[in-house]
């Protein structure tokens, strides 16, 4: 079962629903720790090594290059969804908002022919990664 994580912020919650752990059929996972699995004692296991890279450069000023850097480093921790082929690609867009913070917005083209959507936006000053429909 893929349990459903919610990020509430300040790391992932585990979700219940009537007492059970809520399952989840999507990438929000994969694509949550990959962005914010950060550098652990897992990656001497993986092929894919994970960094603190991206979180790190969400803290940047909005100019274009630090844009440019933030979809660099958020396409560097999702790189491994088509090298095992989850995804067909992946497009990472980020721009900076109303109150001088970066979001990020993903788009994941997933090899089974669904489309999902990710958003990474601030919510009471922290950052949120959100599920999007189009």
């Amino acid at each position: 079962m893929d349990v459903l994580l919610n990020d509430n912020g300040d790391g992932g919650e585990v979700i219940l629903s009537g007492g059970d752990v809520q399952g989840d059929g999507t990438l929000y996972n994969a694509v949550y720790l990959s962005l914010f699995g950060g550098d652990c004692f897992s990656n001497v296991y993986e092929e894919h090594e994970n960094d603190n890279e991206f979180e790190e450069s969400l803290n940047l000023p909005i100019t274009m290059p630090n844009l440019r850097t933030v979809e660099t480093k958020a396409n560097k921790c999702l790189k491994w969804m088509i090298d095992k082929g989850v995804a067909d690609s992946i497009d990472v867009y980020a721009h900076g908002n109303d109150e001088d913070k970066i979001e990020v917005e993903i788009t994941i083209n997933e090899s089974s022919g669904n489309d999902s959507y990710f958003a990474l936006v601030w919510e009471n000053q922290k950052r949120i990664l959100t599920s999007k429909k189009r």
